[in-house]
């Protein structure tokens, strides 16, 4: 079996393969890699799918002890560093979000776009840490069986599948499967940082989730500044992906296609440009280039092309770039627009130092077919 040494923990995984972008799935609490068998049947030979089993849950051989979060976010970047993946799109349902969340924040170069399944940012209100108390110690005392009948309904929402989780719960020490809800009921609330975030993000709710009710999932939705249009499965409690696939796996993957929503304003262009820099996501910045577009540097070195463009991106990108752009003037005409913006650049440079540069740029942008503005014209030194 598949283990990584991570933490000092086995973590069991699965992983596809193949040159596709790399997925990596995080399951909700008392699941396991599972759970995402339906999303890597339909992903997988596209896209290279990696799934894992948490501590305290499924597979995975770990020290028996409490954990955060923060511990877990941590599990799934050093789980990337096994594989020798730098970066990958991060889908979690529930502590599978909570995690793929803190990962962004922890690093926020290694996560390409997230999707967030049933999730929330918020801590337990007291109503439910005092149910969720109940259970681990319906769990301890009275195993799976205690608690069976009311929190598989909570979870799922669909008989036909009980049965296959319930074996899964009995898997498992009964006092692992409460622990693991402990772990659940410790989650801090980060919802003041949401705004550091700035991947592109899909958000997946079940419009009847009862665990993490809808509105929580609108306040991402709200809250991150890359969140495109929420996927709400009308009828779907808290595990949609595994209980209505059939209405997640298209939407998933045409955002995991294209996760950065279209720029329908000139003037969102260069903030979206400042985040795709500041994330080192060359994809997302040359999403924002029109295939004609031609750039003049600082020097006055004139770059033309998709390929030439592609170095010099990815060029400044190894060198830890910093940018933090403010928008001076938008002059918009029929479909085209001048925009003027003042620009701070901090960067490594070869002798190791940071240094900083700053100018303001004369940009042209371009309204394309799809309705999305992108540059056609880039010019760092273009006015005093």
């Amino acid at each position: 079996m598949p283990f990584a040494s991570v933490n000092g923990q086995q973590l069991y995984f699965e992983d596809t393969g193949g040159d596709g972008p790399v997925v990596v799935f995080s399951h909700g609490n008392l699941m396991d890699h599972r759970m995402w068998a339906p999303q890597v049947e339909a992903l997988r030979g596209e896209f290279r799918c990696v799934v894992w089993d948490e501590r305290l849950h499924g597979r995975t051989k770990d020290d028996g002890a409490l954990y955060t979060y923060w511990d877990s976010a941590d599990d799934l970047l050093g789980l990337l560093d096994h594989l020798g993946i730098e970066r990958a799109a991060l889908v979690g349902h529930s502590q599978g979000g909570f995690l793929s969340l803190r990962a962004a924040l922890r690093a926020p170069e290694r996560a390409g776009a997230l999707v967030l399944v049933d999730t929330a940012a918020v801590a337990w209100p007291q109503e439910a840490l005092a149910q969720m108390g109940g259970i681990g110690d319906g769990f301890r005392t009275g195993g799976p069986d205690a608690v069976a009948p009311l929190l598989l309904d909570m979870l799922l929402g669909k008989p036909e599948i009980h049965g296959d989780w319930l074996r899964a719960w009995h898997e498992q020490p009964r006092q692992r499967l409460a622990d693991a809800v402990a772990v659940l009921m410790g989650v801090d609330d980060i919802t003041a940082r949401l705004g550091e975030i700035t991947q592109p993000a899909l958000i997946v709710h079940g419009e009847a989730d009862r665990p993490v009710p809808l509105p929580l999932g609108q306040m991402l939705r709200d809250r991150l500044p890359g969140a495109v249009d929420p996927v709400v499965v009308p009828g779907a409690g808290h595990t949609p992906s595994l209980t209505h696939p059939d209405r997640v796996n298209g939407p998933l993957a045409a955002f995991l296609r294209h996760p950065a929503p279209p720029i329908a304003d000139p003037a969102l262009l260069p903030v979206a440009f400042q985040d795709a820099l500041n994330a080192h996501d060359a994809e997302r910045v040359l999403a924002l280039y029109a295939d004609d577009a031609t750039m003049r540097t600082v020097t006055g070195e004139v770059i033309c092309g998709s390929a030439a463009l592609r170095e010099e991106v990815e060029q400044t990108i190894a060198a830890e770039p910093r940018i933090t752009n403010v928008t001076r003037h938008v002059l918009v005409g029929d479909g085209t627009a001048l925009v003027i913006v003042d620009w701070s650049l901090q960067m490594t440079a070869p002798d190791g130092n940071r240094v900083t540069a700053s100018g303001t740029t004369a940009n042209v942008a371009r309204r394309g077919a799809d309705g999305a503005w992108r540059f056609t014209v880039l010019n760092p030194a273009g006015t005093a």
